[in-house]
């Protein structure tokens, strides 16, 4: 595998997923740095972002860094890893990363950022998934904390086991993990058991803000950061809703969209598994798989609510 060929010419490595990670960004993530110090290399974390509260149970195998200047050497090369475009990995190592050599992998559609090698498989259900496969072939076992990041982004990236990219190599995977002792129940509870009380009121208020449209097959929703505000809740407080409006009976497509700072809106789609909507996020320059999707709009939140309905009502599903 080159990739696998790839790591032994890397040292003093930043690692960096997307910008807000989600389980599978944390998880391949974590997994990167402790295959990268099993080989022996100085790596550091890096996250302009910093780690949600929702995720905050996950210990870190080494620092987190928002910053390049705070990293203790001078990067010399980048291992990013659920993340295929530059501007997804944020701060000041959005920029500066295109001068590093860079291995790059991921299972989002697209052609990836490395310059040493590059492995993006859209048919892998999580980049933990193929951060697993990396560690076999570099004769690294999957147990402890490994195991438990590997998880954490197979488990969070197919819903719990109920999204569509929920393979059998993903059941073989995780046998794997448990042979090998992850307490996966544990784990699973970890996950879930992260809501705020604050987190709870915003989904009872956007719960009152649902719109059944296309004969209940869409569940709409919008999410202004005056009701944020109300609740007392934060951006991360919103993970999960768009996930829990593809829940209702007879709806076969879900959207969140919500107002962010400086006129834009962020969108989420959510989709069963017949129904494509990363070709709908792909028209609105966004990304993502079949079945969960998303992307940036640069318009007021009335304004990407009304583009967004356009573009579902007009799908057919």
């Amino acid at each position: 595998m080159r990739v696998a060929k790839a790591l032994s010419s890397l040292d003093h490595v930043v690692v960096s997923a997307h910008v807000n990670p989600d389980g599978d960004a944390l998880g391949s993530a974590i997994a990167s740095i402790l295959i990268l110090k099993a080989l022996g290399k100085q790596v550091a974390f890096y996250s302009s972002t910093g780690i949600p509260d929702f995720l905050q149970f996950m210990p870190l195998p080494c620092k987190l860094h928002r910053s390049l200047d705070t990293i203790p050497f001078t990067p010399e090369s980048a291992f990013l890893v659920d993340c295929g475009e530059f501007h997804r990995i944020g701060g000041d190592l959005e920029t500066a990363v295109q001068g590093l050599a860079r291995v790059n992998v991921d299972h989002h559609e697209g052609q990836g950022m490395g310059t040493i090698a590059t492995w993006v498989e859209p048919q892998a259900a999580a980049a933990a998934q193929l951060m697993a496969y990396l560690a076999l072939c570099v004769d690294i076992p999957l147990e402890g904390d490994l195991a438990r990041a590997v998880a954490l982004g197979v488990v969070t990236d197919t819903g719990g086991f109920s999204f569509g990219n929920t393979s059998a190599d993903v059941f073989d995977l995780c046998s794997l993990l448990v042979r090998n002792g992850l307490d996966i129940s544990r784990l699973r509870q970890e996950i879930d058991n992260t809501l705020r009380p604050q987190q709870v009121r915003l989904w009872g208020q956007l719960s009152d803000r649902i719109e059944l449209l296309c004969g209940g097959r869409l569940a709409f929703c919008r999410a202004d950061r005056a009701l944020l505000a109300k609740c007392g809740a934060v951006r991360d407080d919103l993970e999960g809703f768009v996930e829990y409006l593809r829940r209702i009976r007879g709806v076969r497509v879900s959207c969140l969209v919500r107002e962010e700072e400086d006129a834009r809106c962020k969108f989420s789609l959510r989709s069963l598994q017949g129904v494509d909507v990363w070709s709908i996020a792909k028209t609105m320059n966004g990304g993502g798989h079949k079945n969960a999707a998303g992307g940036t709009l640069f318009c007021s939140l009335d304004e990407a609510a009304e583009q967004l309905k356009k573009a579902l009502l007009a799908s057919d599903f």
